[in-house]
């Protein structure tokens, strides 16, 4: 076979019966393609020669070949298996279809975007783990690697990943669950998932694709082409992530800018309403009252839009002074009063505190009542009676809101307090799903809690904490 080789003329390509003949030769560099008889047991060398000749191409002949040692050549970043003896005529159609003018594959040094992206890679096989961390290196990107996938739902619970590859097939969990797991987590719900597995199935790709993956790819693969996939879909991700940023501030330049004519508007109807208290025209009067109230809730609505875009992007800073929560929880009900009179709502509201002054945030801590008065106002059945209650225990103020409610249709009903979920269509309401979601971070960010009780038949009550 040497000599077989020897007659084709082409000095750019060597054959060798094991890894270790290589080290005695002294011209690599100026090889472009290298062929090694191997049985598969003698791999480990491989790793150094490719990173001592980048530019060599390896194959792999045997004739022992069978998928299991397909996969150990591929973890070693060996995309080519041929059979031993081999025709010569696959050597001459490798260097006919390689130019010296061929672009480089996927040169990451250059994509200074990819600066920073973190990528975790989750594979029971450290061979796999290491040949996909070192194919990413030097791109700038922070890969984390995990072998276990119980350690990496874990930390996909507590830290933002840009992109997971995880391997399906793993002892302990699938990389399956691993993914529901990530879906179901806070921080990662939205970041994509690529499966690496040597199942090639339709079923199991059907599988993958229903859990959310954004590609599903087969082992054994071609490293360079991952590598593409990989670049290609933190690209797009980066791309939705910058429409996203834009519209996000577009809706956030445009509520604040309607902010002043609201504010506006709620003053001249707040003047007719004092001028209208006495008046005997109980028409115009509810008309006016009508007005204000819907202008209130307008209001509300911007000013939920406005603090959901500065609580996403980390703009919220908290102003901490003592206030009396007693005196904060009788201006809302004062503030929602047109809307209870319209829906003829009758409130309840209690003190079972001897002091309620606490260090908050003012505003913030009454946009959360006034979003639950809202919310109780808005769900109550016409005529029913709304109890509002604070009260404190050792360490905190207890704020509590409940009213009649036919329920709500979700699983986990604190599932309520996630952005843009709202039980307003089951109502035949109109609802954006932000007073919650709102709520829930003021409440967060002042050390408190937040639930909802729904143990009561046809009752729902909201309850927060403060630490005192």
């Amino acid at each position: 076979m040497i000599n077989l080789i020897k007659q084709t003329n082409n000095n750019k390509v060597i054959f060798v019966k094991k890894i270790s003949d290589l080290k005695k030769s002294k011209d690599l560099q100026t090889k472009k393609l290298c062929i090694i008889k191997t049985d598969f047991t003698d791999l480990h060398g491989l790793k150094a020669i490719r990173q001592k000749y980048p530019e060599l191409e390896i194959w792999l002949c045997s004739n022992e070949i069978s998928r299991k040692n397909i996969l150990v050549a591929n973890s070693f970043g060996i995309k080519n298996v041929i059979p031993y003896p081999f025709d010569m005529k696959i050597i001459n159609e490798f260097f006919k279809n390689k130019t010296e003018e061929e672009p480089p594959a996927c040169v990451l040094e250059n994509q200074s975007w990819l600066t920073g992206q973190k990528i975790m890679i989750v594979d029971d096989n450290p061979m796999n783990v290491e040949l996909l961390a070192e194919t990413l290196s030097g791109s700038g990107m922070k890969i984390s690697t995990f072998l276990k996938p119980l350690d990496a739902g874990i930390a996909a619970g507590k830290e933002k990943f840009d992109l997971f590859l995880l391997d399906i097939m793993m002892p302990d969990m699938s990389g399956f669950e691993l993914a529901k797991i990530i879906k179901d987590s806070e921080l990662n719900e939205d970041t994509p998932i690529m499966f690496i597995s040597a199942l090639s199935d339709s079923e199991n790709k059907i599988t993958g694709y229903n859990i959310g993956s954004c590609a599903y790819i087969e082992k054994p693969f071609d490293i360079n082409v991952v590598r593409s996939q990989i670049i290609n879909t933190l690209k797009t991700k980066q791309l939705q992530n910058a429409m996203n940023h834009k519209k996000e501030s577009f809706i956030a330049m445009v509520t604040h800018d309607l902010k002043a004519p609201v504010k506006a508007e709620i003053a001249a109807l707040e003047m007719l309403a004092q001028n209208y208290m006495h008046s005997a025209n109980e028409f115009e009067k509810e008309i006016v009252g009508d007005l204000l109230g819907a202008s209130k809730y307008m209001k509300n609505l911007l000013d939920n839009v406005l603090n959901k875009y500065s609580f996403d992007n980390n703009e919220i800073m908290l102003n901490k002074e003592k206030y009396v929560l007693d005196n904060l929880i009788i201006e809302s009900v004062e503030e929602t009063k047109y809307l209870m009179k319209e829906k003829g709502l009758k409130f309840d509201y209690v003190n079972k505190t001897r002091k309620s002054s606490a260090a908050i945030d003012y505003l913030e801590i009454k946009r959360v009542v006034h979003n639950l008065l809202m919310n109780a106002i808005e769900y109550s059945p016409k005529n029913s009676e709304i109890t509002i209650e604070l009260s404190e225990n050792k360490k905190y103020f207890v704020f509590s809101v409940k009213n009649r409610s036919k329920g709500i249709p979700l699983g986990n009903p604190d599932d309520i307090f996630n952005k843009f979920v709202s039980y307003a269509n089951k109502h035949k309401k109109v609802g954006s799903g932000l007073g919650l979601y709102i709520a829930k971070r003021i409440i967060d960010a002042h050390n408190g809690t937040i639930h909802i009780d729904t143990k009561q038949k046809d009752y729902i009550r909201f309850v927060f904490t403060l630490p005192k």
